[in-house]
């Protein structure tokens, strides 16, 4: 205030304080920040280099610091979460589960990385959540055979265990289905002919939709892709499950427990009525 009225006594009265309130504050000012602002004189005072620099910043802060009282009133304040997203998700559920929960949140700020124990909450497979975590299950996806267009497998109905025999398999070290499918082809005196081994499900995808071999990959996840067929399999049926994980002291933050809330109740049937089968944009 004295800055803006340039007179000791002048920003007294805007203050409703004595003019000894005003001028002992600045002397305490000056002193802290090794500086003199202001140079006295009979008819005010002198605005100096360094109280130019100072003004804007301490109008900012101030500003800041009276605003904090109008942010944490009920309906104005946005509360985060920090969600974690797992790689090789159905891009279909994610914008659905998006959609959903910013629907039920309201004003809601999303702080997205990858899955982590720092995360509130991680959006992932049943199988990748941390020990110590919850899980509350949204939707399962089946496992599905998939077969290049140039693989005489896809003139057959229905493909058995035996017909996979020495073929080509793209093979996913961290995926369960893929390792249960090794097992049980390896148990019947058979083996699989593998000519990749691949780190995600995307390398998977890009390896299968180039005709290089068959795979097992989750069914709403190969949606809309294109250089291969899904075929009948009679042998194991895999599935994978997708949902919240959690700490329970995640539920401290009043949106996260509200998120789980609904998602934990069983007339919730969104994620039951969407069908990931729908083309997906080139």
């Amino acid at each position: 205030m004295v800055y803006e009225e340039q007179n000791l006594s002048r920003a007294a009265e805007k203050c409703f304080v004595s003019q000894p309130n005003i001028s002992n504050g600045l002397k305490q000012l000056e002193e802290t920040i090794g500086k003199g602002l202001f140079m006295r004189h009979k008819r005010g005072v002198e605005i100096k280099e360094d109280a130019h620099y100072l003004y804007p910043i301490a109008k900012r802060f101030w500003g800041e610091l009276n605003a904090i009282p109008e942010m944490f009133k009920e309906g104005n304040f946005k509360r985060k979460i920090i969600i974690g997203i797992a790689d090789s998700l159905p891009q279909e559920f994610k914008n659905d589960f998006f959609k959903e929960a910013s629907k039920v949140l309201g004003d809601i700020e999303w702080d997205v990385r990858p899955i982590g124990r720092d995360c509130e909450i991680n959006l992932l497979i049943r199988e990748w959540k941390f020990e110590e975590h919850l899980f509350l299950p949204l939707v399962k996806e089946n496992y599905v055979l998939c077969i290049p267009e140039n693989n005489p497998l896809t003139e057959k109905d229905t493909i058995e265990i035996m017909d996979l025999s020495g073929e080509p398999f793209i093979h996913c070290p961290p995926c369960e289905a893929h390792q249960q499918s090794l097992t049980i082809l390896n148990n019947s005196g058979e083996k699989w002919n593998t000519i990749a081994n691949c780190q995600s499900k995307n390398e998977v995808l890009t390896l299968l939709m180039s005709g290089l071999g068959i795979t097992f990959l989750p069914e709403y996840f190969v949606s809309g892709w294109t250089g291969f067929k899904i075929k009948n399999y009679n042998g194991p049926k895999n599935f994978r499950e997708i949902g919240l994980s959690y700490a329970r002291k995640s539920l401290k933050n009043k949106k996260v427990a509200k998120l789980i809330d609904y998602f934990s109740n069983e007339e919730v049937e969104f994620f039951k009525k969407v069908e990931y089968t729908e083309k997906r944009p080139r």
